[in-house]
């Protein structure tokens, strides 16, 4: 009797229970780094003025496309290029290589100011270098080549890009990070006298 109760009362309760679902093994490959940075007493004006210094003399993934500023709102954004490996299908041939573009965007306030990388595009045929597929169907796609069970290609892929997105959000935050602010506008150490 007790036996019977408690199958019951297990078979009731199973039927309450939400259902379990499955976990994706498969790596995320939505890719983009944002940070909103408050800086006390910053000045909308200095700010934008370092970030565009870093686009124009220090941004390390060239060449630099769709350069946008726009001085009024302190708006920043461009499109960076770099590259990407890959393990060849069969294991003799040589790596491949494929072109990728990402977007890096600015924008500054009085308070502070948030920047982002990321909207990463492949350009999947060399030939031709106007057509570009988003990072996501790309990893998508190399996961279902029949060579990816060795290759590992959507992982790596992934991964570099990744590594190119924590790359130029540490580089800039570094480069903000370094320039005192004397006064509204000015960047460097003051002169002897002032502090």
């Amino acid at each position: 009797m007790k036996k019977m109760i408690v199958a019951l009362l297990a078979g009731s309760l199973s039927l309450f229970a939400s259902p379990t679902q499955a976990q994706s093994t498969a790596p995320s490959t939505s890719i983009e780094y944002s940070e909103k940075v408050h800086v006390e007493d910053g000045s909308a004006v200095t700010l934008y003025n370092h970030a565009l210094s870093w686009t124009q003399e220090k941004f390390p993934y060239k060449p630099k496309t769709d350069i946008q500023v726009n001085p009024e709102t302190k708006e920043i954004s461009l499109t960076g290029t770099s590259k990407i490996k890959m393990a060849a299908a069969k294991a003799s041939g040589p790596d491949q290589e494929r072109v990728l573009h990402f977007n890096f965007q600015f924008r500054a306030t009085e308070q502070g100011y948030s920047y982002s990388v990321g909207t990463f595009r492949v350009v999947p045929e060399e030939k031709e270098p106007t057509v570009m597929v988003l990072l996501e169907e790309y990893v998508k796609q190399l996961g279902q080549d029949r060579a990816n069970a060795r290759t590992r290609n959507d992982r790596r892929v992934t991964a570099q890009a990744n590594a190119i997105a924590s790359d130029v959000a540490s580089a800039f935050r570094s480069y903000m990070n370094s320039q005192p602010v004397v006064k509204d506008g000015e960047v460097g150490l003051p002169p002897d006298g002032e502090e």
